[in-house]
């Protein structure tokens, strides 16, 4: 969520650090999935300094428009509660979400990778992915900048958005902006050609989970634990393998609930699938936030919250919900050893019981 927290600075910090940055190496599988075989000046020319400038040309004509486009969809999405934001209050989140857009494409261009690097890697002519895109050289080019550089610069214009959500008279508001993250990535990506979505995207998805997902908070949590502890341990090692477990879980919860239909449509469309993965990844983060803190707060006061606003406005069952999270703790629970059970055994028994109390208040 939109919390302030302390830059990590703890030695215990750094493996964690660590994993929350590889979540964000371009998927170059896509030029695999679609092309095969691919010039690798087709990907670097726009990696370059000139590259970046011509996509951040581009979509500075675009950002507010898209932005603005993306709050309408985000309030016809939430029309069902009367003024969770008023149009004043709408307006000027859809402001500050495109100054961090505004900002992220600043740090793109300052990204472009050194002149005699990109020389040195376009020396080899037509690459295969699954040799050549591998190289060590090439992913120095295509790297975003470090987590924590990332993380301080756009902190100044996440600040001017988190005061925006706490002035609305809705607290539910944060359900409001996180949505209208989540349309403007989609809208202004699909503005982009293939390789310039496979180079943004990743500073893209670091904002929308910057908004969604509590990482930094995370590796901040992880200061409060000795080295050798348990629970860091345990996070340590379910952290890396997220995205892998909410697909596995979102794959197994589309074969026993194939005919469920939301709001935005079936769970087989592309665009509720990425959501969902994203949802339930941010359930993850915070299990492990409960569990290094030590207490369920996070959980009851701002995942639930949450919840209680975005589910009703996208037609999620409550009981499908339950389901889909007790899925997410089965497979959390495979994936660890018995004598580490006890570890996540209140925050997962806690997360679940508190979904089966809202479930039966909604029958």
């Amino acid at each position: 969520m939109l919390i302030n927290t302390p830059r990590f600075n703890k030695t215990s910090v750094e493996r964690l650090v660590n994993f929350w940055s590889n979540r964000y190496v371009p998927d170059l599988s896509i030029i695999a999935s679609k092309n095969g075989v691919l010039k690798i000046y087709d990907l670097l020319e726009f990696a370059s300094r000139k590259g970046r400038n011509k996509t951040v040309t581009k979509l500075q004509r675009l950002i507010q428009i898209n932005c603005e486009c993306a709050g309408i969809k985000t309030d016809a999405m939430f029309s069902y509660i009367p003024n969770v934001v008023n149009l004043t209050e709408a307006k000027r989140i859809a402001e500050f979400v495109c100054s961090v857009y505004e900002k992220v494409l600043e740090i793109y261009q300052e990204q472009s990778p050194n002149p005699s690097l990109m020389a040195a890697i376009r020396l080899g002519e037509t690459i295969n992915f699954f040799t050549d895109f591998s190289s060590p050289w090439t992913m120095v080019a295509l790297e975003l900048p470090a987590i924590e550089k990332l993380a301080t610069s756009l902190e100044p214009v996440l600040r001017q958005l988190r005061q925006q959500h706490i002035s609305a008279k809705d607290r539910r508001a944060i359900g409001f902006v996180t949505t209208q993250f989540h349309f403007s990535t989609q809208l202004v990506l699909n503005r982009l050609t293939l390789p310039e979505q496979i180079l943004l995207s990743p500073y893209f998805k670091f904002v929308e989970e910057q908004v969604s997902i509590p990482w930094q908070r995370i590796c901040n949590a992880a200061a409060l634990h000795d080295f050798n502890s348990p629970s860091l341990a345990l996070v340590e090692q379910l952290l890396p393998v997220s995205q892998d477990i909410a697909q596995t879980v979102y794959q197994r919860t589309e074969e026993l609930h194939s005919g469920h239909f939301s709001r935005r449509g079936g769970l087989d469309d592309p665009g509720i699938k990425a959501s969902t993965i994203r949802d339930l990844e941010m359930f993850q983060g915070y299990l492990w936030l409960c569990a290094l803190e030590g207490n369920m707060t996070s959980i009851e006061q701002e995942l639930l919250p949450l919840c209680l606003l975005v589910f009703p406005s996208v037609d999620v069952s409550w009981k499908l919900a339950e389901k889909m999270l007790q899925l997410l703790v089965d497979e959390l629970n495979a994936r660890i050893e018995s004598d580490q059970m006890y570890l996540l055994l209140p925050y997962t028994k806690g997360l679940l019981e508190l979904f089966s109390d809202l479930e039966q208040k909604a029958l």
